[in-house]
């Protein structure tokens, strides 16, 4: 049943639903007077919900719900067990436990061994912005330390509110200060501006007709949002027509929701006339969720199987050149970097190792350089790691120059930039999500183009590349993938800048013989030239490449364009080349056709279809079509020559593979039959399920109005007594 239109229930208070907004509030030293009087400014009947986690001793009962009741006027309750939120409420974190939003409910888990370990507000603020996105508000109160620092960047980053309280107010600054220098703070107030500052938040979410394509829907706001894209370009040099739409969008609905803006048309003008909000909308566009080994499975299989590949091929002194590609703040390269040092550590290697990072968010690259990160990313980093690759400083850990001198940091964007390049690894993750998908293809196609041959691409959990010529993948679950070493069209480059040459009126100078760039293109140059004429296809038996020569046994078919190599084939060889590309499918191994009669520019000749399937690597998958060619007489000739005894094996043995060609088609014809009909099986199944639930359906549907029925009987019968 929706909920989301219901009244106030038998209590007077509105039932959560999801869109309803849960505010999280973290404190520590000094945190008891900034949370009373952050209460004593909430009204009656806000209609959000409210999380109180404050630093506690595990070995010590609380009173903090009996010390904030007085200053409060909504029920304020310690979290003993999973409990489902309401609104006008206020939940206490206990003792001994980390508190963690899942869905409308609040649950406790355990408390980490280590205290050095401990972050209660970050690991709250983290799960309630994955539950709640935009309808989540983290506040960082008084207190020492840096935990809050990275859970308000993940309330941030999913489109909701993060507010600090002013360090000079604050009894302890720490961890107001913490934040607010990691650069994810929306506001900065005194604790009694707070409450109404979230109240306008959660009351005034402008709505953005947004389909679910993407595309706006209404024409008007289109040309609005266009001359937003317009005010990005001039203000900040970045083009963000490429991008999502709705992702965009939802950016963009949230600066309104913070300015009090209702309507697009007003965010335009606001632009326009503030380059400040221009900076704060490019800001919040620029998505930088990340820390140290994100998706830590991802990082394992790096450890374990590609790295140790990466650097087993490498030679002593050979360089090792790896891509961090939307770095954020630095903490995924870092991360790279101690993998491979460890790794080539553990295998006695010593490769040149050289990682690049780039990022179009200038101030994230320069707290990447600096490399200062809070003392909670002990919660992500082994207490080895911490003492090895980090030193303290003032109650933070700052990456060792060793380690950072190894990382080359520098703005980059890669729809428009010229990449890297020779490189080993390209770790892109969780960039291609927010671009459109002929700008995803175009980044893919730029990175088969910066890697080496087998280099390897990582990305995002969410993100694939799918069917393609480009890459191979070679682990699913972490989204890795290798590189196919085909021959594909330039990658998109910038163009540079025209240099005057040598005047028109000069005369050319001799060309005197060079020294080829490559003897391994020299000798395929020549390869083909001289060897028999060939064709590339792929799995789906597409001609991605041809030979000089081999458009003599090709012919260009009316209708639509193709690449199907039995679409452009000459019709006397298309069944032996299909009946010799299924053989050598289903095989593996080389299949050669028996020879063809036909006529070639005027002249009879015999032509034999030899396919040579790809096993390895990243050719898998290929076929190399070659077309053997031999001079002969007239046929009438060649028959007279060919009559008699002598030839009778040939035509025996020319039958009998006929004949097994044939069984195969029956037998592939039969199991095809078996596969349809199991699968009208299922499908009649599926239909009979379909109906015995609807069926269900349609019971629960009168015992529902049956009960509606009794429901209205008693309720008439109260009103008459």
């Amino acid at each position: 049943m929706d909920t989301s239109d219901q009244g106030p229930d038998a209590s007077g208070r509105e039932p959560f639903v999801p869109k309803n907004t849960v505010v999280g509030i973290g404190a520590s030293a000094g945190g008891l007077k900034a949370l009373t009087a952050f209460f004593e400014h909430v009204p009656e009947r806000p209609g959000v919900a409210f999380a109180v986690v404050m630093h506690l001793s595990p070995e010590h009962e609380s009173h903090l719900p009996e010390l904030l009741q007085p200053h409060c006027r909504l029920p304020v309750v310690q979290v003993t067990e999973t409990v489902a939120m309401e609104t006008d409420h206020v939940y206490v974190i206990p003792p001994n436990a980390n508190l963690e939003s899942v869905d409308s409910h609040l649950r406790l888990s355990e408390l980490e061994g280590q205290r050095g370990r401990r972050a209660p507000i970050d690991t709250f603020f983290r799960t309630l912005s994955e539950t709640h996105d935009g309808h989540s508000v983290g506040v960082v109160l008084s207190g020492t330390g840096s935990d809050g620092t990275l859970g308000l960047r993940w309330i941030h980053d999913r489109r909701g509110l993060s507010i600090v309280q002013s360090p000079q107010e604050a009894e302890y600054d720490g961890m107001p200060r913490s934040a607010i220098a990691a650069g994810h703070v929306d506001l900065v107030l005194p604790v009694a501006d707070m409450p109404a500052a979230i109240l306008r938040f959660a009351r005034g979410a402008p709505e953005l007709a947004v389909s679910e394509e993407g595309e706006t829907q209404d024409e008007s706001e289109l040309k609005v949002l266009q001359q937003v894209f317009a005010q990005l370009r001039s203000r900040t040099g970045h083009d963000f027509t490429r991008y999502k739409r709705s992702t965009i969008l939802r950016r963009i609905q949230r600066r309104m929701q913070l300015g009090g803006v209702e309507g697009l048309p007003d965010y335009l003008k606001r632009l326009r006339d503030d380059p400040d909000e221009v900076k704060q909308l490019f800001n919040d566009l620029l998505i930088n969720v990340t820390e140290f080994f994100r998706d830590p499975q991802v990082f394992e299989h790096l450890e374990e199987k590609v790295i140790p590949g990466i650097l087993q091929r490498k030679a002593a002194g050979q360089s090792v050149r790896v891509w961090s590609v939307g770095c954020s703040t630095g903490e995924e390269v870092y991360s790279l970097a101690m993998l491979l040092t460890e790794v080539a550590e553990r295998l006695e290697v010593d490769p040149q190792l050289h990682l690049f990072a780039s990022d179009l968010h200038e101030p994230s690259l320069a707290k990447a350089r600096e490399g200062v990160y809070p003392d909670s990313i002990a919660e992500n980093v082994s207490p080895q790691r911490l003492e090895r690759f980090f030193e303290q400083d003032n109650g933070c850990y700052r990456v060792k120059r060793e380690l950072r001198e190894m990382v080359v940091f520098a703005p980059h964007n890669v729809l428009k930039d010229p990449p890297f390049s020779h490189l080993d690894l390209v770790v892109c993750r969780n960039l291609l999500i927010y671009l459109q998908r002929e700008a995803q293809d175009d980044v893919v196609a730029l990175l088969h183009y910066a890697l080496n041959p087998q280099g390897l691409l990582v990305l995002g959990a969410s993100e694939s590349i799918g069917p393609s010529d480009l890459f191979v993948c070679e682990h699913k679950e972490c989204s890795v993938y290798r590189r196919r070493n085909v021959p594909v069209q330039e990658a998109r480059l910038p163009t540079l800048r025209f240099s005057p040459g040598r005047a028109l009126s000069e005369e050319p100078q001799a060309r005197q013989p060079r020294r080829p760039a490559s003897f391994g293109a020299l000798h395929a140059e020549m390869a083909e030239q001289y060897a028999p004429p060939s064709v590339l296809i792929n799995q789906n038996h597409d001609v991605v490449h041809c030979s000089a020569h081999v458009r003599r046994y090709l012919t260009l078919p009316g209708g639509d364009a193709t690449h199907s190599i039995f679409r452009l084939v000459e019709e006397p060889l298309r069944g032996e080349l299909r009946a010799a590309l299924h053989d050598a499918s289903k095989s593996g191994e080389i299949v050669r056709s028996r020879p063809v009669e036909m006529t070639i520019e005027g002249k009879p000749r015999r032509v034999a279809v030899q396919v040579r399937p790809a096993t390895e690597g990243e050719l898998r998958g290929y076929f190399l079509v070659i077309f053997d060619e031999g001079t002969e007489g007239p046929p009438s000739e060649r028959a007279d020559k060919e009559a008699g005894p002598a030839n009778a094996p040939q035509l025996e043995s020319e039958l009998n593979l006929a004949r097994q060609r044939l069984q195969t088609v029956v037998s592939e014809y039969e199991t095809t039959q078996e596969q349809m009909q199991a699968a009208n099986e299922e499908l009649q199944s599926t239909n009979e399920a379909l109906r015995s639930a609807m069926e269900e359906l349609e019971t629960s549907k009168e015992e529902l109005q049956s009960m509606n029925e009794e429901l209205t009987t008693l309720n008439q019968e109260n009103r008459h007594h």
